[in-house]
């Protein structure tokens, strides 16, 4: 009966494996850019409008709202608060029950920080319904 077990590559030059990943990597990277390139549409400008919707040109020196910027640092917040949770679903099992509570305090804590931007009007970006205007 044959034997399917891995080769031993215990013989091989780190420098050799190294230099082989590095233009296995480079071949990939290749092809993936040439069939890019051919399955791509060719336009007549050369350029066309990107996700942002935004046409290509000179950047666009207009300010940035402040309350774009909230919902950004909102974000990063939250993001890293995933990160967190993550990091604590692999260690769930060696922390236990108080890992969870701990989790569950913090998770709390973050939905009440949200509850409270939201409702303090921080996540809107349209015009604010809230306010009255004043007329002059």
């Amino acid at each position: 009966m044959p034997s399917f077990a891995a080769p031993d590559l215990a013989g091989i030059d780190p420098r050799f494996a190294l230099a082989l990943h590095i233009g296995i990597a480079a071949l990939v990277l290749a092809i993936a850019l040439g069939l890019a390139a051919w399955l791509r549409e060719p336009r007549r400008d050369g350029l066309g409008v990107y996700e942002s919707g935004a046409p290509p040109g000179p950047a666009r020196l207009a300010p940035v709202t402040a309350s774009y910027v909230l919902i950004a640092v909102c974000f990063m917040i939250f993001d890293v608060e995933a990160a967190l949770l993550f990091a604590w679903a692999g260690a769930a099992r060696e922390v236990g029950r108080p890992g969870l509570v701990a989790a569950t305090v913090f998770v709390v804590l973050l939905l009440a920080a949200l509850a409270y931007l939201w409702a303090d009007g921080a996540l809107d970006t349209g015009p604010d319904r809230h306010k009255k205007r004043r007329t002059p």
